[in-house]
């Protein structure tokens, strides 16, 4: 079975959302597809991918998120149709995956789990 991750970068907001109530949400306008497991890539200070999580589900608009945090998350997009992914229990990587020459994550990237836990560089994904 394919352990296709997608790599996304999230405000400190999105991030708190996905430890503590496990969900990670986006406009659907995005075209993030279908992946077993979500990771995240959180700018500055700590600029790196530091975990992720299986994903659960996949839907739409979702009773957990709310007017707020679509205001919160993407405030360009709040009044668009959303994906929403519920996760699993946030799991710390080993070893953070960094950018090359201080170059961070923007938007978002596929890759194998298998790849994210051993590269040093996001660019290397």
């Amino acid at each position: 079975m394919s352990k296709r991750t997608l790599v996304v970068s999230v405000i400190d907001y999105s991030f708190e959302q996905a430890a503590e109530r496990r969900f990670y949400a986006c406009p659907a306008s995005y075209g993030r597809g279908p992946s077993e497991y979500v990771a995240f890539y959180r700018g500055k200070p700590v600029s790196a991918i530091t975990h992720y999580a299986k994903v659960e589900q996949i839907g739409e608009d979702d009773e957990l998120l709310t007017h707020m945090n679509r205001i919160r998350m993407f405030p360009d997009h709040f009044d668009e149709p959303a994906t929403v992914f519920r996760l699993g229990e946030l799991r710390k990587l080993r070893n953070p995956v960094r950018g090359r020459n201080g170059r961070g994550l923007q938007g978002a990237v596929y890759t194998e789990l298998k790849q994210l836990k051993s590269v040093e560089f996001i660019q290397d994904l």
